[in-house]
């Protein structure tokens, strides 16, 4: 079958384009940004583009099948309608006009009074789809794990610390593992239903987080966890905060998922296409790996701990002894006490820069250029310094690398973003 993959540069897209491709299938990828050394064939699609233009965008001759898996984790309201509903609602059109099927990967609870502006324009987008009266399936997953997923590593980086503070221990979710994802596609491409519908694509079992982050540790070879609540008030102001600052993790909409049921039964896609998803402990073979969740885990408190440490030290304690440091390098008084002032922010910036994945790249190269350039100027006015037992600069030494480490272990996307 000739399938035009939406999507296909995301977590759900590539696994479902290597799986479609492994089926036999003739995919054409679309991403906003293809790859040119990814495999098969791809095109450049931006159903933000689309939905401002629907000529964007010239449809591939013999598309018989559309797959819809692009997604935005975004707490801006305005760019997730323009484009989960306009952007994939032109797409259902053009495709409609082509004569081309519609698989929509929406998500489970994708209501339009959801409470949520991902899942209020999932299912605006769902809406329309269900109503061109063409042959159209929109597929619910509950949360989808697997290697490459934001939220899978999120759970990584949690799961190695002996009590691990949640947003919520009691809502409950039925997770299930992408491999299930790309098997119910697979099936349902075989048993293509009569009718337009909607199903819902979940685990067998319903679970706490807890209960879930316990199934990972069990899969590493990790006893049971302890968990605990976070106060109400802490995440609700943490909740803003990422609001504010575009945090994946933590923002209004994230604390509203973790804080409801998501629920759904899974029988009416079986009876649709024969199709049950596997237990999550049976898919958990690969990934988690326990050395990968230990480095997710320890990678920025490496240097987060040092650099926030010397900060909080350099405005403490250790603030005579910074002018000292100075007065022996030549500077003294209002000159000497602003550089230690703003030496120490520098250092409180860059280590909370790593605390967050789209400035850790950044925060890292800054530390390296920080270290080199205070290493050299200490060797040049101070070399003294190297002689230090307290090895002030010496330090750098270590520090130098494991910041180089930290840098290359940064995920392919995030080194190729502009």
């Amino acid at each position: 079958m000739r399938i035009l993959l939406v999507g296909a540069g995301g977590f759900i897209g590539r696994h479902l384009h290597a799986a479609l491709r492994a089926a036999s299938h003739r995919v054409l990828a679309s991403a906003r940004r293809p790859d040119p050394a990814a495999p098969g064939d791809w095109c450049r699609l931006d159903l933000a583009e689309l939905a401002c233009d629907p000529q964007a965008f010239v449809w591939p001759e013999g598309v018989e099948l559309v797959i819809n898996a692009a997604g935005l984790l975004s707490t801006d309201g305005k760019q997730l309608h323009e484009v989960q509903h306009r952007g994939a609602c032109t797409l259902f059109e053009l495709a409609a006009a082509h004569g081309a099927r519609v698989l929509q990967i929406s998500a489970l609870g994708a209501e339009p009074a959801a409470g949520t502006d991902f899942l209020a324009s999932k299912a605006a987008a769902d809406r329309h789809l269900l109503g061109l009266g063409m042959p159209a399936v929109v597929l619910r997953p509950s949360l989808v794990l697997g290697p490459g997923a934001a939220s899978s590593r999120w759970l990584q980086c949690l799961s190695p610390w002996p009590l691990i503070p949640l947003l919520d221990n009691r809502a409950r979710l039925q997770p299930l593992h992408v491999d299930d994802l790309c098997a119910a596609v697979l099936a349902l491409l075989q048993r293509w239903p009569e009718q337009p519908c909607s199903l819902a694509l979940v685990g067998p079992e319903a679970m706490t987080q807890g209960q879930l982050l316990d199934r990972l540790r069990a899969a590493q070879g990790w006893g049971p966890g302890c968990y605990r609540e976070l106060p109400r008030p802490l995440t609700t102001l943490g909740a803003a905060l990422g609001e504010r600052f575009g945090w994946r993790a933590l923002n209004r909409q994230t604390l509203v998922l973790a804080r409801r049921d998501n629920l759904a039964a899974p029988e009416p896609l079986a009876s649709a296409c024969g199709y049950r998803c596997l237990p999550l402990e049976a898919r958990l073979h690969d990934w988690p790996s326990s050395a990968d969740s230990v480095r997710l885990a320890l990678q920025p408190l490496l240097l987060v701990t040092i650099w926030l440490g010397t900060a909080l030290v350099c405005l403490g304690p250790g603030f005579d002894w910074g002018l000292r440091i100075l007065a022996e390098a030549g500077i003294a008084g209002w000159p000497a006490r602003l550089a230690v002032l703003a030496g120490a922010l520098c250092d409180a910036l860059l280590g909370l820069g790593l605390l967050l994945s789209r400035w850790r790249r950044r925060a890292l190269q800054a530390q390296i250029f920080l270290m080199l350039g205070y290493t050299a100027l200490v060797t040049w006015l101070l070399p003294h310094y190297w002689f230090d037992p307290f090895q002030g600069v010496g330090k750098n030494l270590v520090l130098l690398p494991v910041s180089l480490w930290l840098l290359w272990l940064q995920p392919a996307y995030a080194r190729s973003r502009p």
